[in-house]
């Protein structure tokens, strides 16, 4: 195997290694903060959650996941081709659409009316959009808002490949650059005791300037971010959201160190991961080609557990276990039943959307020659 292509195929693996960290990260948190109130001998050992909410693994864990998307999606558009908006539009639907339409249903049981609470069809077709927290719906399940910011970031690249600008790093620089200095400014107003701009909506422009830096990581990664000025916004980027965000925001803004040291982990855990620290276990690496399906499935897996658990006596030995084992069964179970969706649903859909766009671009090709 040549040299170039070795290089390539390790990155692929050790980013679907950190695909897997960053998916276990947050069914640590939802896991270890659910179970861990089962009985008195569980309770002794709840330094499990308290580790996992010192840390905010979840947090951590989706912010890597950004990052990745950063890293990854702009990459995924195949510019030179006839319609490429359509295409990357068209690709992006089946490969998101499919395994969370089934999530939508199974959560609706699972988090929902297995337990007695109601949730209304029209709250699950309007979940079946995804855009439910746009229009102020409940989601099915709580975890879907990240898939929102995903939708968000993919309109970003939808943008960028219509204006012929998805190679164009200066443009992406200036964008995440842009988000950044609002969120600054904001926290130095806050930080004056003047009214902060638009503070409640921070995080989604914490989000996209993340994920963007992360199109710049990969741009760097490759060789291709030439310009001393980029590379210089793509390290100042680095720098504030690894050290600058959290000094600032508790320092000067005075707010709890909980907000913002998790994303400045989250990044950190993505850097370390593809320079330091490159994990290339094919274990891990099966397991973040799965990390999609783990993240959707897991509330699916462990509350109609917890249902059960919670009907049987305190006393029982099922329910009188070390927290650690119920993380392990909830990993178990969840991973089997994420293979069985990556396998059955989101590889098909992944097949169908390809299949989709060709005929799409085909027929769009045929109706300009005509």
């Amino acid at each position: 195997m040549p040299a170039r292509q070795a290089a390539a195929t390790d990155r692929l693996v050790a980013l679907d290694a950190l695909r897997a960290i960053a998916a276990l990260l947050v069914v640590w948190m939802h896991v270890s903060e659910s179970f861990y109130g089962l009985s008195p001998q569980t309770e002794a050992s709840r330094w499990l959650y308290d580790a996992a909410r010192l840390l905010d693994a979840g947090r951590v864990g989706v912010v890597a996941f950004f990052v990745i998307s950063g890293f990854v999606i702009p990459f995924s558009v195949h510019p030179e081709r006839p319609r490429a908006g359509w295409d990357f539009a068209i690709r992006r639907v089946f490969r998101i659409y499919p395994a969370y339409w089934l999530s939508v249903a199974a959560g609706a049981y699972a988090c929902h009316w297995l337990w007695g609470r109601e949730f209304t069809a029209g709250e699950f077709l309007v979940n079946l959009t995804l855009l439910q927290d746009l229009i102020g719906v409940r989601s099915a399940q709580g975890l879907y808002w990240t898939l929102g910011v995903e939708l968000a970031f993919y309109a970003v690249c939808l943008v960028l490949v219509l204006t012929g600008s998805i190679r164009n790093y200066r443009r992406i620089a200036l964008f995440s650059a842009t988000l950044t200095l609002v969120v600054a400014a904001s926290l130095v107003f806050r930080a004056m005791g003047r009214p902060a701009p638009g503070f409640d909506v921070l995080p989604w422009f914490v989000y996209l300037a993340i994920m963007s830096m992360g199109t710049l990581l990969r741009a760097w990664y490759d060789g291709e971010l030439r310009a001393p000025a980029v590379r210089a916004c793509l390290w100042g980027l680095l720098a504030f959201y690894l050290a600058g965000l959290p000094l600032l925001s508790t320092l000067a803004a005075k707010l709890p160190w909980q907000l913002t040291v998790p994303y400045s982990i989250g990044v950190a855990v993505f850097v370390l991961g593809m320079t330091v620290v490159r994990i290339t276990h094919p274990v891990m690496a099966w397991l973040g080609r799965i990390s999609y399906s783990i993240y959707l499935f897991h509330a699916v897996v462990f509350y109609p557990m917890l249902w059960l658990l919670l009907r049987i006596p305190v006393e029982a030995w099922w329910r009188t276990r070390h927290l650690a084992f119920y993380l392990a069964l909830n990993v178990i179970l969840t991973v089997a039943v994420a293979a069985f969706v990556h396998a059955f649903v989101e590889k098909p859909g992944i097949r169908l959307g390809r299949r989709a766009a060709g005929v799409f671009a085909r027929q769009r090709t045929v109706a300009r020659d005509a």
